[in-house]
């Protein structure tokens, strides 16, 4: 069996469908646009949201678009020491890829930590996990946010890269995130979160599993 052409003919035909891949990036990270988010429930019933919202413009975005879109022009601002929780469903998912697969933004106005869990089917969530607020990675990028109205106010962007399999999450992947302030201040700035891009190596494996397979159907 020629596996290697295999493989090599995946690859070129990924080279040929990533530049038409819709992406968005922030600093050195590629977020897939297709996996930013559709739905946002607020465990407040959105009371917070209102009158704390951030957006580049100065309106307020509304639910679900304080964080879900694929840009990073709108947020939630001072989320509360773990008081209020907000839930990004996500219609098409996010699997679990070699390494990182999505990333966490928040505005940095201050520096706080983060809790999150996730869901395998968009109903039964896992426990909540700390996530500190030294695991974010500076993106180089600023934006200026209107605050609930007030403003504009200026912050850099930083990133939380979330590897799924570090939460035992399977190769299916999830189906949406609980995120919420990880005590600290309770200043939390949330903007996104949202899939990357898979890289060139992880999709050809995935292709090349998917050719080889139906080459043993074919001649089985």
């Amino acid at each position: 069996m020629q596996t290697g052409r295999v493989i090599a003919g995946v690859v070129a035909c990924v080279g040929l469908g990533a530049g038409a891949q819709a992406q968005t990036t922030l600093g050195s990270f590629i977020f897939d646009d297709n996996k930013f988010g559709d739905t946002l429930t607020e465990s407040d019933g959105g009371s917070h949201s209102s009158g704390n919202w951030l957006n580049t413009t100065n309106a307020n975005p509304g639910n679900p678009g304080y964080l879900t879109g694929a840009h990073f022009e709108t947020g939630v601002a001072n989320m509360g020491a773990g008081t209020i929780d907000y839930t990004i469903g996500y219609a098409s998912g996010i699997p679990n890829m070699t390494g990182d697969d999505m990333g966490i933004v928040v505005a940095r106005y201050s520096t706080d930590n983060v809790e999150i869990r996730f869901s395998t089917d968009g109903v039964t969530f896992g426990p909540w996990t700390f996530l500190g607020s030294g695991t974010a990675v500076d993106s180089g990028e600023d934006r200026t946010y209107y605050y609930g109205g007030g403003g504009p106010y200026p912050a850099r962007l930083w990133v939380h890269p979330i590897d799924l399999s570090d939460y035992g999450i399977g190769a299916g992947g999830i189906m949406a995130i609980g995120i919420r302030t990880g005590g600290g201040s309770g200043e939390l700035d949330l903007i996104r979160a949202a899939g990357f891009i898979p890289s060139p190596s992880t999709v050809a494996l995935v292709g090349a599993a998917g050719l080889l397979a139906g080459r043993r159907r074919r001649h089985g």
